[in-house]
């Protein structure tokens, strides 16, 4: 199962490729509170996700706030970040999905693995979903939408081959 917070659902809306990887992924699951700082927003890409909940392609799931306050004590999460860890922890999850620099560090810390959008549109040509063309071209879409430094622009482009 992937989990997910609320920046990287909406990056990959963005850039149009949130309903490909729910065709290879099948699920995402989102906390709650995530799903609730997605509706606060009024954009293409929360109508889409409002309408991947309704289809149950992505599953909201209530998280205890106590499972996530020595998270967010730690760490300068914000509370979808911390409740996308909580969530991960609580269902076994098999990735989270990320942008937010804090949860990446404490997903190294504990060995959790996570993907940024930048590193999805990457998985996803590997395994044939996206062409080279439309794979750079969501690359650029990220960085235009997303805080990714050249480098790190740079790195993911290389790795279109």
């Amino acid at each position: 199962m992937i989990v997910s917070n609320t920046s990287t659902l909406i990056l990959l809306g963005k850039v149009s490729i949130l309903t490909i990887l729910l065709d290879d992924a099948k699920e995402i699951v989102i906390p709650k509170i995530v799903y609730d700082e997605i509706k606060r927003k009024d954009s293409f890409e929360v109508l889409l996700i409002k309408k991947k909940v309704e289809e149950k392609r992505i599953k909201v799931l209530d998280v205890n706030k106590k499972d996530y306050e020595d998270a967010l004590r730690e760490f300068k999460l914000g509370e979808g970040e911390a409740a996308a860890y909580a969530l991960y922890k609580k269902e076994n999850g098999k990735l989270i999905l990320t942008d937010d620099g804090e949860l990446i560090k404490l997903c190294k810390i504990e060995n959790i693995p996570f993907a940024a959008a930048m590193a999805i549109a990457v998985k996803l040509f590997k395994k044939k979903k996206l062409t080279k063309d439309e794979t750079i071209e969501k690359l650029d879409g990220l960085y235009g939408y997303g805080r990714y430094s050249k480098d790190i622009y740079h790195y993911f482009k290389s790795e279109v081959k």
